[in-house]
């Protein structure tokens, strides 16, 4: 599973504009610069010990995200180390792309551009408005998929299955043959009827803010529990 996440994150960072990944035991390390979340941390093993050890770092504007197959067990020791931990578990999902479907739509437009690593799709209405869009880094024979999103008056219309399979054959053109994605626990079902399969739950918390110091005023922020996510449901039947 690490390899898999080591693939996903190279990409993820490229479509997001960030400097390169460190590394230091068993997490990668990445610079976001963003108000509140200045950096975050990819745990390379959801190990108890790994995770304890991780939580100790995620201060003040540190976010940390452990891949898993136990998510709910993750977000618990998450928790118990005084992060917040954000309520919607991820799911990692993967596909071969030379079999992606590649739908298409008789009512609108598509545009693609590439720039570097990139490739960036669009979904043209009638007016030149944009539908739907998205784009993908094309890193070795990997595609990573992100920003995968539809306007609100242009959903329900099948347009981002139509957004997916164009940067699929995009991306197999130039030589990608695996795609990469980190979906909502919503977008993960639209993604499997398109042959995407989950391989991990990602959960992710951020560290407290600093406690004040007494007799200063201001207030801390404690951690929050997480609810189940994309393979509960599965194992549940859901």
């Amino acid at each position: 599973m690490s390899e898999v996440l080591r693939r996903w994150v190279e990409g993820w960072r490229l479509c997001r504009g960030l400097g390169v990944v460190s590394e230091d035991r068993d997490a990668l390390g990445v610079v976001l610069g963003l108000p509140g979340r200045e950096r975050e941390l990819f745990a390379l093993t959801g190990a108890s010990g790994v995770v304890d050890r991780l939580v100790g770092l995620a201060v003040e504007g540190v976010w940390l995200t452990v891949t898993t197959l136990d998510g709910d067990g993750v977000a618990r020791r998450l928790a118990a180390g005084g992060l917040e931990v954000f309520p919607e578990q991820k799911v990692l999902m993967t596909v071969g792309l030379r079999d992606h479907p590649r739908p298409v739509t008789a009512e609108y437009g598509v545009e693609l551009r590439s720039d570097g690593a990139l490739e960036y799709a669009r979904v043209l209405a009638s007016d030149g408005s944009v539908a739907a869009r998205g784009m993908a880094a094309v890193v070795g024979r990997d595609a990573v998929m992100h920003d995968i999103q539809t306007e609100p008056e242009h959903r329900r219309r099948g347009l981002g299955s139509v957004v997916m399979g164009a940067l699929s054959r995009r991306a197999f053109e130039r030589g990608a043959e695996t795609g990469l994605l980190m979906a909502t626990v919503e977008g993960a079902h639209l993604y499997r009827k398109l042959g995407w399969m989950p391989e991990a739950t990602m959960v992710t918390a951020k560290g407290p803010a600093a406690r004040p110091v007494p007799g200063r005023g201001g207030e801390g922020s404690g951690g929050a529990g997480a609810v189940g996510g994309y393979f509960g449901s599965v194992l549940a039947g859901g």
